[in-house]
């Protein structure tokens, strides 16, 4: 396994109004499209779910290889893969997933040493818009070292 170096944003693309909880059905789709199974038993490519409750869900250990983003070695387990539930085209996160996405950094960047800088989003690497127009990179980055969102 690998030491990460970077953390990767992911949506569903799947609107959590459809389903708030989506870490099931991920799970079996990313099973019939790559059967690749983790060391926690899960085949889901990311290695952390969020739902729209904010709860987070571990499918893979970090460092471990994930099925998420194969551009520039992005799946040898340098990078750490985050998807949140919900289509951020079309919606915006609920404010329950962006503090559980807060303490998530923070805790993944203490951990590793991550740089404000490598936290990156998918659609760098791929030509999709993941994670959705409405989730913005700077504001993603501030979540690390500021009290946005204080509770």
């Amino acid at each position: 396994m690998l030491k990460p170096r970077f953390i990767m944003i992911h949506h569903s693309a799947v609107s959590y109004m459809a389903n708030a909880d989506q870490f099931e059905a991920n799970n079996n789709y990313h099973k019939a499209q790559w059967n690749f199974k983790s060391s926690m038993g899960f085949y889901l490519g990311y290695n952390y779910e969020i739902a729209k409750s904010g709860f987070i869900k571990q499918a893979r250990q970090e460092g471990e290889q994930t099925a998420a983003c194969y551009q520039e070695n992005m799946n040898n387990g340098q990078c750490i893969h985050v998807c949140l539930d919900g289509n951020f085209d079309i919606e915006k996160p609920a404010p329950e997933q962006i503090y559980a996405l807060r303490d998530l950094l923070r805790g993944l960047v203490k951990k590793y040493g991550i740089k404000k800088d490598n936290i990156v989003f998918h659609s760098a690497y791929a030509q999709k818009s993941c994670p959705g127009k409405n989730v913005d990179l700077l504001f993603v980055r501030s979540l690390v070292s500021s009290n946005v969102f204080k509770k």
